[in-house]
């Protein structure tokens, strides 16, 4: 903390040198000899935090010289010096002028001093206090903050995944704050047979990009109602994010569409991890990569197409899975997540998500968590 500057205030310069000798070589000092004098000394000076003032001075009496200061200095400790005890003084200096203490001339040095020192002490207490409840309301603050942006952003996500026919869709989302950057959707259009599905993750934490996340949700329901194939969603996107938002942040997005009636599936992927394929209790990957949106202006994407058949799980995850450390700062890693599936691939999708986020649990144990971890399993039944 600052070191605290005392001002004494006497109109008598015996009585200032006596007080200035008082506190000399223990505290920087300041002397006035009126009190407009110590006003303009308050004016220019920060780190006040003891004034010492002479009751009766021609100008103005050291009661509204410790009154007036209460704008600039509201938690200075005000101690009134007199050759005289007066009643209604002391009460008027105590009552109206926040005074620590009322000395009776002639003083004893170090009882001054020692008087100065313990409401140094509770000077520092209050702006110790003052500080703790600013911060205390600050939390506070953010902690709503937080609890609005969780619940936007619960409002924003599917609360439920569709129900197809011959399909089983699953999804565990764990944010790794209050509110995370990761996000899902899906579009399930009868009429025409199709279901959308797309997952991503925005660069960067917490409520920036869980609001960067929401704006995205809502342009990719609007891109979802056209008659587009995912890497023409992609483009779309990616171009609308360049053109409107000239932020930091991107967004890496996966892009799946699928015929439930025959398996047919066709795949874009903009800076999402491959996703992995499960047959007959094999795992393999599907290689198609791409540009996370928002980064490269006239960006394509390419499609891979592939079938879905009975028995054959498809799943989709953020990087949080793979990149999860435990507490001596390894990795996860895609070695151990895959033979997570191969594991348990005979369960079904909902228990699947959950049984791969609980290994991951296991392997990172007390270890913070730095990335938000998504899990969606897609399999089919028929």
């Amino acid at each position: 903390m600052e070191e605290l500057k005392i001002l004494v205030v006497d109109d008598e310069n015996a009585n200032l040198q006596k007080l200035q000798r008082t506190f000399y070589g223990r505290y920087p000092v300041l002397a006035a000899a009126s009190g407009r004098e110590a006003l303009d000394l308050i004016q220019k000076n920060e780190g006040i935090g003891v004034i010492i003032a002479d009751q009766r001075m021609p100008d103005m009496t050291g009661v509204e010289l410790l009154r007036q200061s209460r704008v600039q200095l509201p938690d200075a400790v005000r101690i009134i010096l007199t050759g005289y005890t007066d009643v209604d003084v002391l009460m008027e200096a105590i009552n109206s002028c926040k005074v620590y203490r009322y000395v009776v001339k002639p003083w004893d040095p170090p009882d001054l001093l020692m008087t100065v020192e313990r409401g140094i002490e509770a000077y520092r207490l209050t702006l110790e206090n003052a500080r703790f409840r600013k911060e205390l309301i600050r939390r506070e603050r953010l902690a709503r903050e937080l609890e609005i942006a969780s619940e936007i952003q619960r409002y924003i996500l599917p609360q439920s995944c569709p129900r197809l026919e011959g399909f089983e869709i699953a999804v565990d989302y764990h944010p790794a704050r209050e509110v995370g950057g990761d996000l899902y959707d899906f579009e399930w259009d009868r009429d025409a047979g199709l279901l959308q599905i797309a997952i991503g993750d925005v660069s960067g934490k917490s409520i920036p990009a869980a609001l960067y996340g929401a704006v995205f949700s809502g342009q990719l329901r609007t891109l979802f109602a056209q008659p587009w194939s995912p890497a023409e969603i992609l483009r779309s996107a990616n171009a609308s994010l360049i053109a409107r938002y000239q932020v930091s942040n991107y967004i890496a997005v996966a892009c799946l569409r699928i015929q439930p009636d025959c398996g047919a599936c066709t795949l874009a992927n903009g800076g999402m991890p491959f996703p992995y394929l499960v047959r007959a209790g094999e795992v393999s990957r599907l290689p198609v990569s791409g540009v996370p949106l928002g980064l490269i202006e006239g960006t394509t994407y390419d499609e891979l197409p592939f079938s879905m058949e009975k028995g054959d799980i498809l799943i989709l995850t953020s990087d949080g899975t793979t990149d999860a450390m435990d507490p001596k700062g390894e990795m996860f890693e895609e070695r151990r997540f895959v033979e997570s599936i191969q594991r348990h691939s005979a369960e079904g999708a909902a228990q699947l998500t959950k049984s791969l986020y609980k290994e991951i649990c296991e392997f990172t144990r007390s270890a913070d968590v730095h990335d938000d971890i998504t899990i969606l399993a897609l399999s089919r039944t028929v």
